[in-house]
């Protein structure tokens, strides 16, 4: 079966972020506050809003984009054909007016949205999207698995656009809604910069898209701004453009939300830090559902954990209810699934085992002597908290652990050097989408690119490729809910948390709407000053 999700290693630079912001800058202009105009002394709700990025974004063209860290960007400046309604894994029509889809799951028709226009001006139709989705295969860059599956594209209408799969995908329009997902791009813009890159330089620092917003500064490393597009279809934001400087240590980010030089921060936060805007009456904090999640990857292929009775008796030593209560506070929930609050019924794929020590104690001479090698990515502070909590739990059960942070760009590379794999690792990741397969198949099966200690479980890869390959829903829940009881069973992985996106923005803001799998944004265009 064909490998899924392939994310870049370049992509993953750019997430950590300080690696990638040592880039030179585009611009000789380079500013570091980005103040603006009514933004400063305390202020509150302003129509020009600043936001940090705790990290630099690779590129904003939507064929490669893959990260978290640009959502912001991305998602305000190109639009798919359907998008998730707000806080649901429901879809609805973007750019598509409506869609149906055959009875045998291959044949997708979508009817597009009537008056809209690109950003230079080109008016959108069925054939803008062919040439859009046509680019992404072509560009072939991470992204481009969704589309892997196809087999034409026709357009019968100016206002129709059908998509023909080789054989059925389950996750197809949740793909199309996906924030990585096919966006489209103007064929204008793609005709007359093509260049010999399918217009990739163009793209890397301008936009061509549909959205509310469309790029006007683009200085690598430096800052990003957004202004309104007063073509948009959807009607003109309220607010008039956003500024995104990069500025990676949280505690400058406080101080400059506190001043005013920042109307919001969108994530990173720490409980202590959401705990005392939640105090002050300048700020409001909001909390949203998110597909979220912070586990252990447990490795098979080393002596310590070779074992599955050993695997299972450690699942038992973690204290979720501890770690979620320290680390995150009211800012996540205690994980009872395998997979992300939300992608699977509640009761499908538990992973709620009771807390209980005396299990791994009981065979805790089998690593007298030895040492539990374990990690942490370093990208989330709160992956160190949730390691040095296992590692006190170990303690208690007679085990000897030590931590260490492991840089994400290291933690890709993990499968093709396992001699550098931990015994256990402790990270914070997302799914690219709310359809299970984008969490089961890149984290867990064993041709995941990103299952990093590379535990395998072929019997869940089967159910996951049952499920992905039908038109059935019934049979999509219990394949990938097999998949789920596989993997939990297999002791591989231990999920703790589900977390939350928190928002903390100054008084004056309503209209905060956010999508699950969008993560460290809400929809700007929706965003109303008071």
């Amino acid at each position: 079966h064909m490998k899924r999700s392939r994310r870049c290693l370049t992509a993953v630079v750019a997430l950590v972020g300080v690696a990638a912001a040592a880039c030179s800058s585009t611009s000789s202009t380079a500013t570091s506050s980005g103040s603006t105009p009514g933004g400063g002394g305390g202020g509150g709700a302003t129509l020009d809003v600043n936001i940090p990025f705790s990290a630099d974004m690779q590129v904003p063209d939507p064929d490669i984009f893959y990260e978290v860290e640009g959502n912001a960007v991305v998602t305000s400046v190109y639009e798919g054909l359907v998008r998730y309604k707000p806080d649901s894994t429901e879809i609805e029509p973007a750019l598509a007016e409506s869609y149906t889809v055959s009875p045998d799951g291959k044949t997708y028709t979508f009817k597009m949205k009537s008056g809209v226009k690109f950003h230079d001006g080109t008016s959108m139709d069925a054939a803008a999207a062919q040439a859009s989705f046509e680019r992404r295969t072509n560009v072939n860059s991470a992204p481009a698995y969704m589309l892997a599956d196809v087999d034409s594209y026709s357009v019968p209408d100016p206002s129709t656009f059908v998509v023909n799969l080789k054989q059925p995908v389950s996750a197809f329009l949740d793909y199309m809604a996906a924030p990585y997902g096919p966006k489209l791009v103007s064929p204008t813009v793609l005709k007359e910069k093509a260049g010999d890159d399918f217009a990739q330089s163009y793209l890397k620092d301008h936009d061509a898209g549909t959205g509310p917003y469309t790029i006007t500064d683009f200085q690598v490393g430096t800052k990003y701004v957004i202004s309104a597009f007063d073509g948009y279809w959807g009607g003109k934001p309220a607010v008039k453009s956003i500024t995104m400087n990069i500025l990676p240590d949280i505690s400058t980010q406080r101080l400059k939300l506190e001043s005013g030089d920042l109307q919001m921060i969108m994530h990173g936060l720490s409980v202590a830090d959401i705990t005392s805007f939640e105090s002050n009456p300048g700020f409001d904090v909001k909390r949203f559902p998110a597909f979220y999640k912070t586990f252990v990857m447990v490795n098979q292929n080393k002596e310590l954990f070779k074992d599955k009775a050993t695997r299972n008796a450690l699942q038992s030593a973690v204290d979720k209810e501890k770690i979620v209560k320290e680390v995150f506070g009211d800012n996540a929930t205690k994980s009872t699934q395998i997979y992300p609050a939300g992608e699977l019924p509640a009761g499908k794929a538990t992973d709620d085992i009771k807390f209980d020590l005396s299990k791994l104690t009981a065979i805790s001479g089998q690593f007298a002597g030895k040492t539990v090698d374990l990690g942490f990515t370093s990208d989330d502070p709160r992956n160190g908290r949730a390691a040095e909590l296992i590692q006190t739990d170990l303690a208690a059960a007679g085990i000897t652990a030590t931590t260490r942070a492991i840089p994400l760009t290291q933690a890709f590379s993990l499968p093709d050097n396992p001699d550098q794999a931990p015994d256990m690792l402790v990270s914070t990741l997302n799914p690219d989408a709310a359809h299970p397969d984008t969490w089961a198949r890149i984290f867990m099966s064993t041709e995941g690119s990103l299952n990093w200690l590379q535990c395998s479980v072929p019997e869940a890869d089967a159910q996951m490729d049952k499920g992905l390959n039908t038109t059935d829903k019934q049979v999509v829940q219990d394949s990938y809910a097999k998949a789920g009881d596989l993997l939990v069973d297999s002791g591989c992985f231990i999920t703790i948390a589900d977390a939350k996106e928190v928002i903390v923005a100054k008084k004056g803001y309503a209209g905060f709407i956010h999508q699950m799998p969008t993560l460290n944004t809400i929809r700007f265009k929706d965003l109303t000053v008071g």
